[in-house]
């Protein structure tokens, strides 16, 4: 077994990669001409007012990248990360609770029901990719420390008949 540190640090690296994946796919969808400004983008502005445009591009990317990784940090060291599909239906409700919540609130973006279906559409999108990304690392994970512990314990059981 990990202990929890380690765990809770591979699960904020494994939010930075799906993040990555996230934004991968969001840029494809603001290529296509469904996403005009991505999200983090708005929030920045809206918390931060009166920031040059590069200063909000790296406010953006900072904290996007952060709370991908807090967010990868809880699914493993709390949630235990779980399969693919669970942290799909947890990354979904990442999105519902931040675009129906406290996006709106803090007036970045109206709420998802409100918004741009074609912005929304492409966030869900983002968001089913993060999830799927955290859940195959998740599954990853376990399978490495599964294989680990089979070698420990067949190391063991060696020395001890010898």
């Amino acid at each position: 077994m990990r202990d929890a540190a380690r765990e809770t640090l591979d699960g904020a690296v494994a939010g930075v990669v799906a993040t990555v994946a996230m934004s991968a796919a969001l840029a494809v969808a603001a290529k296509a001409g469904q996403l005009r400004e991505p999200p983090p983008r708005a929030i920045v502005r809206a918390l931060l007012p009166g920031l040059s445009t590069e200063a909000v591009n790296a406010g953006a990317l900072i904290a996007h990248l952060g709370y991908g990784a807090g967010a990868g940090a809880v699914h493993r060291s709390l949630l235990r990360g779980p399969g693919v599909a669970a942290s799909v239906a947890s990354a979904l409700a990442i999105w519902a609770g931040a675009y129906e919540g406290w996006v709106p609130l803090i007036r970045a973006l109206p709420p998802a029901h409100l918004d741009d279906r074609r912005r929304q559409t492409s966030m869900v999108v983002g968001h089913v990719v993060y999830g799927a990304t955290l859940g195959l690392l998740a599954v990853r994970a376990r399978r490495r420390d599964r294989a680990a512990l089979r070698r420990a314990t067949a190391t063991a059981a060696h020395a001890a008949t010898e």
